[in-house]
């Protein structure tokens, strides 16, 4: 089946985050939010034939995750990633944020050190910090225009840390970690015994060449270490359905995250997320890689773009996920002053980079390209008439 991504679905009215909460968000509704990380894009039509033939059935009483759950996740991480994941590895969750936080509730103590790796998704820092955790950052080292994890760094905080919260593929910054670089944080988890919480939300949204590489793959020694969250709302826009995956080997690790899950009566998930999640895993296959191809052209649209009207403004092709870390620090605007100018001068909305590290965030927005090339090119034009009109002042 051919799916066609240019097409404009309404999404205002909808309680849609990224368009109906834009007046709390930006001030105003007035701009292109390309914030939020969820697509424009229309459900995969399995997806949506799955749903509806059990919303046909008219009861929706308890549920619990059955067999053919678990056998979807598993050959999905078989195929898409060769790892080979045990039915009783994996846990059910509401979403990879309250994981992370479960994590850190159930992982370590009050007063612990977690280490994060700005810049990066700001829910990592609170993970740490509004559960009373001692937040500790090992900043990505950037040559300009990539990043780079500094190992010699992360050896000193790993020191007397109880956790390292991982992002692979890392958001904001789009990278893919490579075989090289996953072992050398691996090899010093595992000197300083640090459990590894990592973040694999975006591990399905990788453009060739790039391969995603879970980290527990890589030794029995790391994957004693690890627990790992991975969804289907980002890969299939289905976020809605509040689904993850947490999968651990280790017991104790397992355990002690599934305490709270059960603690706080979480375990059954819903019957949308649940069916959701099967017939993205087992059907999805398609329509993600169509999507792949669409968004990964409208990522060189947008570095074609900048690179010909405005190349002071420096981005690159992301390795992962449908988010552009774009770097506008040439501007010479204070953080504030670059929000404001594409807000009420380009109307766009975009992702606050500072959100993502007050100091290696500084100077850099996220754009979010899930949508029509069309609202892309938009998007592109405003912030080039508003930068026309910014030398003229």
């Amino acid at each position: 089946m051919k799916y066609n991504f240019d097409e404009i679905v309404e999404r205002r009215n909808t309680n849609c985050e990224k368009y109906d909460k834009c007046e709390a968000i930006f001030g105003t509704d007035d701009l292109l939010p390309l914030w939020v990380a969820d697509m424009d894009f229309k459900v995969a039509e399995p997806i949506l034939n799955v749903l509806r033939t059990r919303t046909e059935h008219q009861i929706f009483g308890y549920t619990f995750q059955g067999e053919s759950y678990f056998e979807s996740i598993i050959n999905w991480q078989k195929r898409r990633n060769r790892w080979t994941i045990k039915k009783e590895w994996i846990k059910h969750c509401p979403g990879v944020v309250p994981g992370l936080n479960f994590a850190v509730q159930t992982l370590t103590n009050e007063g612990d050190k977690v280490v994060i790796m700005p810049p990066v998704y700001s829910p990592f820092f609170t993970a740490a910090t509004e559960n009373n955790r001692i937040l500790v950052e090992n900043n990505l080292k950037h040559d300009g225009l990539d990043y780079f994890i500094d190992y010699d760094d992360l050896n000193e905080k790993l020191k007397d840390a109880a956790m390292l919260i991982f992002c692979n593929p890392h958001n904001p910054v789009g990278r893919v970690w490579r075989r090289d670089e996953l072992e050398k944080v691996a090899e010093l988890c595992i000197k300083h015994k640090t459990v590894i919480v990592s973040d694999e939300v975006h591990s399905d949204l990788i453009f060739a060449p790039h391969k995603h590489i879970p980290i527990a793959t890589l030794s029995p020694e790391i994957d004693d270490l690890c627990l790992t969250f991975f969804a289907p709302s980002k890969t299939f826009n289905i976020a809605g359905f509040a689904t993850a995956v947490a999968v651990a080997s280790n017991e104790n690790i397992r355990n002690a995250f599934w305490s709270i899950i059960k603690r706080l009566h979480l375990t059954d998930g819903n019957i949308s997320g649940t069916v959701a999640l099967e017939a993205a895993y087992n059907y999805g296959e398609e329509w993600l890689e169509q999507m792949l191809e669409y968004i990964s052209e409208n990522a060189k649209a947008v570095v074609d773009f900048f690179e010909k009207n405005i190349p002071s403004i420096k981005t690159k092709h992301p390795e992962s996920t449908f988010l552009q870390w774009i770097d506008f620090s040439a501007l010479n605007l204070t953080q504030n002053e670059l929000v404001n100018f594409l807000i009420k001068d380009a109307k766009v909305g975009l992702n606050d980079g500072a959100s993502f590290s007050k100091t290696e965030g500084t100077g850099f927005m996220r754009l979010n390209i899930a949508c029509s090339r069309y609202i892309i090119t938009e998007a592109l034009n405003r912030i080039l008439a508003a930068y026309n009109n910014l030398q003229l002042r």
